[in-house]
């Protein structure tokens, strides 16, 4: 889930936009022109601390600054400010995801954005506190990493806040081992004998072909039952899978994972192929 909200310092509301429906707002021209201008990173310091300070206040764990995200929310600050307008997306700018996916390697479920124009980190920071939309994004429990970019133009800030909840990165045997897992307590749960764990290679490569073709087309498998999907969780099994699992006739599973960035998921999944027989 990726969600964005923009502000603005004036006697304006403040409100929360949708990606595919932000319009450009329209600022006062300011000078000197971004050529003159730079990032300014003692208001990008002064921000994460205000923000964390906000969620210790409620009782929320803190942002850790992740240097991917930072680059990101940078290079929209800059875009915003030399186009001197708001906006989370641009003509010929990439959405907020892909933004994210090419600054950043972490692997992410979930993301958000603030974007703001103001006199100061505080001012900045007192708005978006008051404005709901902007508010929950500093405030989402489930953020737990953030890359904050401000652009200063003389006496004006662009600010650019991303927010991500980061996931572990698991090895292909680390992975099948928590979708083994998860299959172990489904049996256990249905009072039924574990399944015995078979490696195969045909099921490995059933799910990084899925991967390479971004696509959950049939692979040659062969079983009682196949299960192909994607999951940002491995230890978390699709609600179908649950008749396959619980049948009394299967004695033996295989499971093939695979993780990889595509252009349906550029900030990664894990590509299954889970055989049982």
């Amino acid at each position: 889930m990726f969600r964005v909200a923009a502000a603005w310092i004036a006697m304006v509301s403040i409100s929360g936009l949708s990606a595919a429906q932000t319009p450009a707002k329209v600022l006062p021209a300011r000078q000197p022109s971004l050529s003159n201008s730079s990032y300014d990173v003692e208001a990008e310091r002064q921000l994460i601390i205000l923000a964390n300070q906000a969620r210790a206040q409620a009782g929320i764990g803190p942002l850790q600054l992740e240097e991917g995200l930072t680059r990101a929310a940078r290079a929209h600050a800059a875009e915003m400010a030399e186009r001197q307008q708001l906006s989370h997306q641009f003509a010929g700018e990439s959405a907020l995801a892909q933004r994210l996916a090419a600054n950043c390697a972490l692997h992410l479920d979930r993301a958000g954005e603030n974007v703001a124009y103001a006199g100061s980190a505080g001012q900045a920071h007192e708005n978006l506190m008051h404005s709901p939309p902007h508010r929950e994004n500093l405030l989402n429990p489930a953020y737990n990493v953030a890359g904050f970019g401000v652009v200063r133009i003389g006496l004006s800030l662009y600010v650019a806040q991303d927010f991500g909840h980061s996931l572990p990165n698991y090895s292909p045997r680390q992975a099948s081992g928590l979708v083994s897992g998860s299959i172990a307590r489904m049996r256990r749960d249905a009072n039924l004998p574990p399944l015995q764990w078979k490696d195969s290679d045909a099921a490995q490569d059933a799910a990084c072909s899925m991967a390479r073709t971004d696509s959950l087309k049939p692979a040659a498998v062969r079983g009682s039952y196949i299960l192909r999907y994607t999951t940002e969780q491995p230890e978390m099994l699709p609600a179908q899978a649950a008749r396959a699992i619980e049948d009394r006739s299967v004695r033996t599973f295989s499971v093939g994972t695979c993780y990889s960035r595509t252009n349906t998921y550029p900030n990664g999944v894990y590509w299954v192929t889970l055989v049982l027989q």
